[in-house]
């Protein structure tokens, strides 16, 4: 029931955890699955308040959430990935709830979500039982730790897995056929199934997985990556598992597409800082100049102020040059190479020589000692 949120009558976009939690309004006493006057069971009644189409989660929150894992991982050194779904998914199943089956919930994201010891819990399971060629006990205590000596955390960090986008969600159903038997009226198949709704989530949802290091080698964390993928793979996370539930694969192309666009949209906004702190000066003038612009461009700027017409100010020939060596460009150029192959055909030499002018104006001296 909703003592304080009567006229809530509908989740609108809020946080889905919170509401399938909290909010259940359809119990009946004794949950018998008699018919609502919508003709629905009140527990699938309830599940597709959440499960009715749509998506949970706020696209923003998500990616914010999202971004902010990407990049503990790598201060940390760790290692992050998405996979995706291949099959329904189910997390919290065990929960108790007024529907009968429990789902877990991010508690500020209030999307579906899988706890990082549940995730630490499932690799060494599959490590212990499955894994080829089997690893040594002492390794898998250093890595995982051990449950016999509960300080022993282990050397690999498992954080929560997360969805980076707003996550669609269905009702399943299990039909258990043997409920309710008694010695005196043993289970069999001409018993009454008893249908008991549930809430999974769509095939094709992308988790980001992430571990972090804690003292070892890389070779170690790398390893314990290899694990994880095939876990998931083969094994799956999550409830259900033994029927084909939860099954993911190591979506290498979207993280990869996934990663590259939060380091350019990290490095666009460190430009944006930057280019804010040298508001005024040469530097911040040449920054918001290259902003944008094709490497052929950035070539076509440094042959014309650094060669052609030789830009007199030693102060401005700095601030350009600083520009520069902030692009990704100036590292290809000293080694004669370039990013856009196809349309700048200057030879490595030249490139070199473009390379050795920005160089030499920023090693320009001031006139004075200290001055910037």
């Amino acid at each position: 029931m909703r003592p304080l949120y009567a006229s809530a009558a509908q989740l609108n976009g809020g946080n889905a955890g919170l509401w399938y939690d909290k909010f259940c309004d359809t119990w009946h006493e004794g949950w018998k699955l008699s018919s609502s006057s919508g003709g629905k069971a009140p527990k699938l009644s309830w599940i597709e308040t959440v499960a009715n189409g749509g998506t949970v989660g706020q696209p923003a929150l998500l990616s914010e959430s999202a971004g902010r894992l990407h990049q503990l991982t790598h201060a940390r050194r760790g290692t992050c990935a998405l996979f995706t779904t291949e099959s329904r998914f189910v997390t919290g199943l065990g929960r108790s709830h007024p529907v009968e089956n429990g789902f877990a919930w991010h508690p500020t994201l209030g999307v579906p979500f899988l706890p990082g010891t549940s995730i630490k819990g499932l690799v060494r399971s599959w490590v212990e039982h499955n894994a080829e060629p089997r690893s040594d006990a002492g390794d898998l205590d250093r890595l995982l730790g051990t449950a016999s000596a509960p300080r022993s955390a282990g050397h690999v960090v498992f954080l929560d897995a997360v969805p980076i986008t707003p996550v669609r969600l269905e009702a399943d159903v299990m039909t258990p056929h043997h409920a309710g038997w008694t010695p005196d009226d043993p289970p069999g198949d001409w018993r009454e199934p008893k249908p008991v709704p549930f809430l999974a989530v769509a095939p094709q949802t992308a988790l980001l997985f992430s571990i972090l290091p804690r003292a070892i080698e890389p070779q170690a964390l790398e390893r314990v990556f290899h694990w994880l993928c095939d876990a998931l793979c083969h094994a799956g996370a999550g409830a259900k598992t033994a029927v084909g539930y939860g099954r993911f694969v190591h979506d290498e192309p979207r993280t990869r597409t996934w990663s590259d666009a939060l380091a350019k949209a990290r490095a666009a906004q460190a430009a944006a800082a930057r280019r804010a702190v040298l508001k005024g000066t040469s530097e911040g003038k040449w920054l918001g100049q290259l902003e944008g612009k094709p490497e052929r461009d950035v070539l076509d700027l440094v042959r014309i102020h650094l060669e052609k017409h030789r830009i007199e100010d030693p102060a401005e020939r700095r601030g350009l040059a600083r520009a520069v060596a902030t692009t990704p460009y100036l590292a290809l150029w000293r080694r004669g190479e370039t990013q856009d192959k196809q349309n700048i055909k200057n030879s490595a030499s030249n490139l070199k020589a473009r390379a050795r002018l920005v160089d030499a104006a920023l090693a320009e001296a001031d006139p004075e000692p200290g001055r910037t």
